[in-house]
């Protein structure tokens, strides 16, 4: 089991070019903890295995896998807290395929008659969909068009007064950003000083020219510089633009698809989580940005934006930061 869940998470790893190799070590150590606690419930699952036919056996196995990965991380998150979160890849993903195939090993020994060429016939099957789910991720990774845009998380304070919102250039927005920002009625204050960039698929830090995304193990601040951003001037420019207004944290995810060669304005109702969206241009690409539920685990709470980059994976940025919830 350890080997499986720490072999799936390498490659998760390898698949994100290698952005998080550094959790690997420490998803092991907890790995072994889990193995070692399973251990001791082998006896108990070989006798329930046993008192059941071949298709319960294998419903069976596949449950108890489910029960014991969620138990696993609830009892982790209790003995080390929010730092279960800290993980860069899915965690509960890397484990389950790892208590299943052990589990599965535990229902032949049991005298059931699930037997080795139904094990086989199972990880086959698994096999193919899992490849088929990963073939079908790496064709729409290949069919998106490369992502060329700002990020820019604007942080909105409404007014009781209803006052127009303040001077939109010091931002950087074009004439036309900031005609439809303010058609949009916004009223109160808005604020940043930072600001994400994206060229040909992959961040670029203004502020530090010389770090490379896909070279960040050779810099130790890189990957601190990309996810907190650059500093924000009021020079205008014309790169197009994914403008993000929130007003308060929220408690569900929302996601939407990327523009292309032209910018989108999202903005958070003052009264709920759900989003108005404003596009300056029809053309969508396949990828998508994800606004993640806000994590209220630590202080200050804080919104990460997940971005999902051609041919890079998934990299998260931190986006907005709250005091109160």
């Amino acid at each position: 089991m350890i080997s499986i869940s720490t072999l799936i998470s390498f490659l998760y790893v390898v698949s994100n070019d290698g952005f998080g190799k550094g959790d690997i070590l420490p998803f092991a150590f907890n790995t072994t903890i889990l193995a070692a606690i399973s251990v001791l419930l082998v006896n108990l699952f070989e006798k329930l295995f046993s008192k059941v036919n071949l298709i319960l056996g294998l419903i069976l196995s596949l449950v108890v896998s489910v029960i014991q990965t969620v138990l696993f991380i609830l009892l982790i998150w209790f003995v080390f807290g929010p730092w279960i979160g800290a993980f860069s890849f899915p965690i509960h993903l890397c484990w389950l395929p790892g208590i299943s195939l052990a589990n599965l090993f535990i229902l032949i020994q049991s005298g059931n008659k699930f037997s080795i060429k139904h094990f086989g016939i199972t990880v086959l099957i698994a096999l193919i969909l899992t490849s088929s789910v990963y073939a079908f991720k790496m064709s729409k990774d290949a069919l998106a068009k490369e992502q060329n845009f700002d990020i820019i998380c604007l942080v909105h304070s409404p007014e009781e007064n209803n006052t127009p919102i303040e001077k939109l250039s010091k931002y950087g927005l074009t004439k036309e950003e900031r005609k439809a920002l303010k058609k949009l009625g916004i009223k109160g204050k808005l604020w940043t000083d930072k600001f994400f960039r994206i060229s040909n698929s992959k961040l670029i830090s203004t502020d530090f020219p010389s770090y490379d995304f896909d070279k960040m193990d050779d810099e130790p601040g890189a990957e601190i510089e990309f996810t907190f951003g650059n500093k924000l001037d009021s020079i205008q420019n014309k790169n197009p633009k994914v403008i993000i207004i929130m007003n308060h944290p929220m408690e569900e995810s929302f996601e939407f698809k990327e523009p292309i060669n032209s910018s989108l304005i999202a903005i958070q109702n003052v009264e709920n989580d759900q989003w108005v969206i404003k596009r300056l241009g029809e053309e969508t690409n396949l990828k998508k940005i994800e606004i993640k539920k806000t994590d209220f685990r630590s202080f200050p709470y804080f919104t990460s934006i997940i971005l999902n980059l051609k041919n890079r994976g998934e990299f998260r940025l931190h986006g907005f930061q709250w005091l109160s919830k």
